[in-house]
């Protein structure tokens, strides 16, 4: 054999082996996990919305699954995302309240799902809303992402891309892209998350990945392209600007959809779309001359409560998961499940392995494909001195509000099944129901409370 000959063998050798690595790489699933802010359970057309536009998110939810009893972990955002990353409730993820500017968050002694993915081979990428610790080793690419583009803490303006909350000692700007400050003043925000995202498949495509989609909308303060907001000039000025900004995020989901098609990813791909927690009416959100002016613009379908509460409102959210071949199209599913689940229904899919630590969330998959009952015996939430349990369909809240000014009854009991929107208190009717979840919800608070990271 002639060295030319035997030099054309060798290329073609590698090039199978090439083709071979590659196709077993490709055999791993991708997963995008897609997060809005402060979107309320019916501020989508599919979860019962008319008046808004989601076309791209609706076409997703027909493709796959959905969930119309998803729970945030909590209802304000930082201990939610927490939740998510971690599989954990947000006190064990070292998260259990909002985050201080520039403060440490996401504890180091816990692996994110981003960690656990790149372990095995995975490229992971986080585009937009942060809010999980902006101290130096808790930013995203010290957590297990290869690559970040986005702002650091909750709240952004969306053209400047400064930080001005009253919490802050000066506003700041505030978008990055991985540790060095990007500058992109005029374009909206975003379309800028959606833009990284999509770069982020094509770059990506011949390896499995992991896509952290992050959104800050439609969190505060309400900004968004002229255009948009004239395409729905018809509805009145709050709901306006909410159907405005979701239609924005919608067409970025379709770009991202559009992109998976584009290199035959989409059959390969699990995508997994949740709102962090439920719609918010603060006078932040609204332009008013009037001091405590409540905010309409979102939709929480009917259920008590907003963003801030641990009722049905403050803690039900829309949430979507779509996986071709493997979830049946049009599936719904009625059974409880909470944000903590997303991390090991992940890993399981995945094939990888999980901490060496328990973890609260469980597997879905066994609910989401053969209709069975959640694996939960119990959900708990704890929030701003608010708790929650909902076991079966009994839910008992203790020391409500409303949302983050107004309070609600000190004890509330609901039977789910016949009352979603908590309308009727009938505690005085169950006293031994009462005393049974307030013994499991102390029992849950001490647990969470004796087994807290230390950083």
């Amino acid at each position: 054999m002639n060295n030319e000959l035997r030099g054309e063998l060798r290329h073609i050798g590698l090039v199978l082996l090439f083709l071979a690595n590659w196709s077993v790489a490709q055999e791993r699933p991708n997963f995008v996990l897609i997060v809005t802010d402060d979107q309320g359970y019916a501020d989508l057309g599919c979860f019962g919305s008319d008046d808004l536009q989601t076309p791209h998110l609706d076409t997703l939810a027909a493709s796959g699954a959905r969930f119309t009893q998803w729970y945030a972990n909590s209802p304000v955002c930082a201990p939610s995302r927490a939740a998510l990353m971690t599989g954990l409730y947000p006190h064990r993820a070292g998260v259990p309240d909002l985050l201080a500017p520039r403060s440490p968050g996401l504890s180091l002694q816990r692996a994110t799902l981003a960690t656990a993915l790149k372990n095995e081979g995975y490229k992971t990428g986080a585009f937009g809303k942060w809010h999980l610790g902006a101290a130096d080793d808790y930013l995203p690419n010290k957590r297990g992402f290869d690559y970040f583009f986005g702002h650091l803490e909750g709240t952004l303006d969306y053209f400047s891309h400064m930080y001005y909350l009253a919490r802050a000692p000066r506003p700041f700007h505030d978008l990055w892209r991985n540790n060095e400050e990007a500058w992109e003043e005029g374009n909206y925000m975003t379309h800028l998350i959606s833009r990284e995202a999509t770069n982020f498949i094509a770059t990506n495509r011949t390896s499995p990945f992991f896509l952290y989609v992050a959104y800050n909308a439609p969190h505060q303060p309400l900004h968004m392209p002229k255009e948009y907001l004239e395409r729905f000039s018809h509805l009145e000025p709050q709901r306006q600007r909410m159907a405005a900004m979701l239609a924005v995020v919608d067409e970025g989901v379709g770009s991202i959809m559009a992109e998976l098609e584009k290199h035959d990813l989409k059959d390969n791909t699990v995508v997994f779309f949740v709102s962090d927690n439920g719609g918010a009416n603060n006078a932040k959100n609204f332009i008013s001359n009037e001091k405590e002016q409540f905010y309409y613009g979102a939709n929480n379908g009917g259920l008590r409560g907003h963003k801030g509460s641990v009722f049905e409102g403050g803690i039900r959210v829309p949430a979507i998961i779509s996986w071709p071949g493997n979830i049946q199209a049009g599936t719904v599913v009625e059974e409880p499940g909470i944000g903590m689940d997303v991390f090991p229904t992940f890993l399981k899919i995945a094939g990888v392995e999980q901490p060496d630590y328990a973890l609260d969330g469980q597997d879905l998959m066994p609910m989401i494909r053969k209709s069975q009952k959640s694996p939960h015996q119990a959900l708990c939430w704890e929030y701003a001195g608010q708790f929650a349990i909902r076991k079966g369909n009994w839910k008992l809240s203790l020391n409500t509000m409303l949302d983050f000014r107004r309070e609600g009854p000190e004890l509330f009991l609901a039977d789910l099944n016949i009352d979603p929107e908590e309308t009727i208190n009938m505690a005085d009717e169950n006293p031994e129901i009462v005393q049974k979840l307030r013994k499991e919800l102390d029992a849950w608070y001490e647990s969470v409370k004796t087994n807290l990271p230390t950083k």
